[in-house]
């Protein structure tokens, strides 16, 4: 029987593909999967698999000759076959090397007619998953019923799961730099971390309170944020504690990690005992540091202390919310957003308020999800709370 199969659609709306170079001729046997021909389009090259198995009868097109999508591409003569399903599109060219996959029909063999095939749920789940046809399927069970053996041996005939690998190669215009010893660090130290169970939750803070007690004391809000943060830390000291694997070490100091935006990359020096520290300090302290680790005058002890928490002001490059991940050795990180105006419920009715979103990382090990929600709620109600704000060390 001869089958047409024709110019896969290769996706992002191309229309056409040019042959480059014929991979067989006609009168060859080709097997399942075989490479058949290497076509150009304006996006890759791909080399295109054997939908079936037979003898190839016609090759439509010559070489650098521009085939549609949906011509015809080759004739064969096969026994009983599927028509070829269309290739699925290309992602956003993302600049990454890709592998292109086009589904196989889900057909191996001969469409039964008449009754309809016995099988469970799962057993057709099953032949979904592979790309089988259940209604090929001849079933060995009682009663002529499918099960999952005869599915399975059906793909183990035809030696792949429902899909035909095509390499994709493009020029990419790509260039090679060296990985530099702060970024090889970071590198390192973000992979061990991201071993951590670690989970993100999310509190909407209303900033009109801390926006004008900051400027009260005409500081930027971090150094307000940081404060609010030791006295939660007091409240709930699971925020600055550590997991040691058998162990839970509790730390009576809050050392806090300051994720600095270097032209080096990122880097965490730490601000040691901010709990016994006023605001005005604080703030004195986060100007020393940031300028330190951006110009490279920190002092030995501000890179090798110990942090026991970590922040992230990630509203200094305006981003309204992250998912932080843990700095070595503790168990939260706080992000602090960009605050601007939001639309808030007050009272009922909806207000142009300012608004930051806060953004909790912890160590699931350490803490549970109601622990760490109780505290970041303590920590949004004390920064919403003029009266409370008012009491922090200044």
């Amino acid at each position: 029987m001869e089958r047409v199969f024709v110019m896969p659609d290769l996706g992002e709306g191309l229309e056409e593909g040019r042959v480059v170079e014929w991979l067989v001729a006609e009168g060859d046997e080709v097997a399942l999967n075989q490479p058949l021909v290497e076509v150009e389009t304006a996006k890759a090259a791909v080399e295109i698999p054997s939908p079936f198995a037979g003898t190839i009868v016609t090759l439509h097109g010559a070489v650098d000759a521009d085939v549609p999508v949906g011509a015809p591409l080759i004739t064969f003569d096969v026994e009983t076959v599927p028509a070829p399903a269309p290739a699925p599109a290309l992602g956003p060219d993302d600049g990454k090397p890709r592998t292109l996959t086009i589904p196989a029909s889900p057909a191996h063999g001969e469409r039964r007619s008449g009754s309809p095939i016995k099988a469970t749920p799962p057993v057709r789940k099953r032949a979904k998953e592979l790309g089988i046809d259940i209604e090929t399927v001849d079933g060995t069970g009682p009663e002529g019923r499918v099960t999952e053996a005869d599915v399975q041996r059906v793909a183990d005939r035809f030696g792949h799961n429902g899909v035909i690998a095509v390499a994709v190669h493009q020029d990419l215009g790509s260039r090679l730099e060296p990985v530099d010893d702060v970024r090889r660090a970071i590198a390192a130290t973000v992979t061990a971390q991201a071993q951590i169970p670690q989970v993100t939750t999310f509190r909407t803070v209303d900033c009109t309170a801390l926006d004008a007690f900051r400027r009260d004391l005409q500081v930027s809000p971090l150094p307000v944020v940081l404060a609010a943060l030791c006295t939660a830390v007091r409240d709930h000291p699971l925020l600055n504690a550590n997991w040691l694997e058998d162990m839970i070490e509790y730390r009576d100091a809050v050392n806090v990690g300051l994720a600095v935006d270097t032209d080096r990359g990122l880097l965490v020096p730490v601000l040691q005992d901010a709990g016994r520290r006023g605001i005005a300090e604080i703030a004195g302290e986060v100007g020393r540091l940031a300028s330190g680790a951006r110009d490279g005058s920190l002092a030995l002890e501000d890179k090798l202390a110990t942090a026991t928490i970590a922040v992230s002001n990630t509203g200094s490059y305006g981003s309204e919310a992250g998912t932080p991940i843990l700095s070595p050795g503790t168990s939260v990180t706080l992000a602090f957003g960009v605050i601007q105006p939001r639309a808030l419920v007050v009272d009922g009715a909806v207000e142009a308020r300012l608004a930051a979103t806060l953004s909790l990382t912890f160590d699931h090990r350490v803490l549970d999800g109601a622990t760490a929600g109780r505290a970041l709620t303590d920590l949004v109600a004390l920064l919403e709370s003029p009266e409370r704000l008012g009491g922090l060390p200044r």
